[in-house]
């Protein structure tokens, strides 16, 4: 699986979107399981309604969206539940050529809780999608430890703010700058 962690504001994501849609046209769809196999794609990261929104405690349980080509219509699974119920996913499993980005961003507490661009697939289209964004998140974002930091994201770091994945872990596992 390529991935790619990082912590970023709105603005700072805003960038890599800009710089993202500049060579690829895609269709961003929020993945997860439903009750329903309506779905709504977006045209642009700037779009999305999650983005600048309170996030969840941890990364885990923030907003996902699958990240496909613009042409290629997304697949809905219908998933047989225990009950007797459907439900209907959508993920990358029958998405070959997409990508799955964790928007990550504020928590109410303060917390900045990460986000993550990622790919179980082997597709050539799916690789170049999780490429693009990695190269775009590398050349706007700090590397600080394993991890990419937006600018704004950065600042926030710089002035003792708490980069974390969940707002439940401890402090020591924060994200912290070298010699702190």
């Amino acid at each position: 699986m390529a991935q790619r962690h990082f912590f970023a504001l709105t603005d700072d994501l805003l960038q890599v979107f800009d710089r993202v849609e500049q060579k690829h046209q895609l269709a961003y769809t929020l993945s997860g399981m439903f009750a329903s196999p309506a779905f709504r794609s977006y045209a642009a990261g700037a779009s999305l309604p999650a983005l600048g929104a309170e996030v969840e405690a941890s990364s885990i349980n923030c907003a996902t969206y699958l990240v496909n080509p613009a042409t290629e219509p997304v697949q809905v699974r219908a998933v047989a539940q225990r009950e007797g119920a459907t439900k209907y996913a959508i993920d990358q499993s029958a998405n070959p050529n997409a990508i799955a980005l964790t928007l990550g961003g504020l928590h109410s507490s303060g917390a900045l809780i990460s986000g993550r661009v990622a790919t179980a697939s082997i597709t050539v289209v799916a690789k170049t999608l999780q490429s693009a964004f990695s190269r775009a998140i590398a050349a706007q974002f700090t590397r600080v430890n394993a991890f990419y930091v937006g600018p704004g994201a950065l600042a926030l770091l710089q002035r003792g703010g708490r980069l974390t994945h969940s707002v439940s872990s401890p402090p020591e596992y924060d994200l912290a700058l070298s010699g702190t």
